[in-house]
């Protein structure tokens, strides 16, 4: 609801036209009517300029293809829901100069959604290219609502990237403007009852759901919500992570380990933390984890991040629930003595276990690994890796 598609156009200040859009809502410079003059955005949501096609050598059909414009492109290290680690002011501010000395007219801005990191690049360039006199904000907040209004209601998702807009604009923080992202808001402005709410969530999921898993017993399990306690910890507002002193966030939602997402094949796979990736290929995608989800969750009601999504119904939450493991009140759950957060779960019905996804890394992921650096998937570049790290 009240969201948007294709590409939006934002900002129109001093010659220069700026559109917003995301790639899976038909968005991105990719499918303008006219290509822009600059693309900007994060690594492997970008169409790129490359092109697949090996032809001979020497043969003629190499210099009939046709022809396509490509804009100048630029394209980011920055996780989904996150903000970028290596792009601060003063890069901003060049890009800025770049605009105006280059003499580009149309700048296409996107992301997956067209919401967190796109509103955060709308945001700094609306501030930037509008001049002082004309700008009606007086800080971050206000400027996110201008953007939301000229764009999408969902445009900029944590108190990360309003603070990290408010650093680089230079401009108060404000208060925040990050809204909650709890099951009665799917709902908008129409009223409903318990009743309504639970019939809803019945429609979503079949009455019966057969889960086996390991120690525990084939059981029959009706869709419930969690408790308020429970939805207000799991999707209530966000912890400001943000460290002025020390310049980082806190992304790290099980110690010692990270979820790293390859942008050839589109896999997710925790890594430890201290296992270096060719940035080329890789990029972590485990920040905000607690603080944004998406996905509903038919059994418990409320909406979480992707990683933390068993199935496109199912929560691995609501996965705990089904199989009786016990959680408590933090949205953990208790496996092999221990509480982990459910997005570090993975569950196998046709196994019938609940593993740990350190448990699967070496197994699935080493190979993948040795690869990634150039080893070969052999026993010689297992240990090669081991050192190293």
């Amino acid at each position: 609801m009240n969201c948007h598609t294709g590409n939006v156009k934002v900002i129109e200040e001093e010659g220069v036209t700026v559109f917003g859009g995301g790639t899976n809502r038909n968005g991105g410079w990719h499918v303008m009517a006219e290509v822009p003059d600059l693309a900007i955005g994060p690594r492997g949501v970008m169409k790129t300029a490359f092109v697949r096609d090996i032809i001979p050598e020497g043969w003629k059909c190499s210099t009939a293809f046709i022809g396509k414009r490509v804009p100048v492109l630029i394209e980011i290290d920055w996780p989904d829901f996150s903000i970028p680690s290596n792009l601060g002011k003063e890069f901003w501010l060049a890009l800025i100069d770049d605009i105006r000395e280059n003499g580009i007219k149309t700048v296409s801005t996107q992301c997956m959604g067209g919401h967190g990191r796109t509103g955060v690049q709308l945001a700094i360039l609306m501030h930037y290219l509008t001049p002082e006199a004309k700008r009606t904000w007086s800080d971050t907040s206000e400027l996110v609502m201008e953007v939301r209004k000229r764009m999408c209601e969902h445009c900029v998702e944590s108190k990360e990237q309003q603070y990290y807009i408010a650093e680089v604009c230079e401009i108060p923080e404000g208060e925040s403007v990050i809204v909650k992202r709890g099951f009665e808001d799917a709902w908008g402005d129409f009223e409903v009852t318990e009743a309504d709410i639970a019939e809803a969530i019945k429609s979503q999921k079949p009455q019966k759901q057969d889960v086996i898993l390991k120690g525990q017993k084939q059981r029959e399990q009706q869709p419930k919500r969690a408790s308020k306690r429970l939805r207000d910890k799991v999707v209530g507002e966000p912890k400001k992570h943000f460290d002025k002193s020390k310049k980082h966030f806190d992304k790290s939602i099980v110690r010692g380990w990270k979820a790293m997402l390859n942008l050839d094949d589109g896999v997710v796979q925790w890594v430890p933390e201290r296992t270096k990736l060719p940035i080329e290929i890789w990029t972590r995608v485990d920040g905000d984890v607690d603080q944004f989800g998406d996905q509903f969750c038919a059994v418990t009601g409320l909406e979480f991040h992707p990683l933390a999504m068993h199935d496109l119904q199912t929560s691995k939450l609501g996965m705990a629930e089904i199989a009786e493991l016990e959680t408590n009140d933090d949205g953990k759950v208790k496996v092999k003595g221990r509480w982990y957060h459910p997005a570090f779960l993975e569950f196998d019905e046709s196994n019938m276990e609940v593993r740990l996804a350190s448990d699967t890394y070496e197994e699935r992921f080493t190979h993948i690994l040795n690869a990634s650096l150039g080893k070969g998937d052999t026993k010689e570049g297992h240990k090669t890796i081991k050192e190293e790290e």
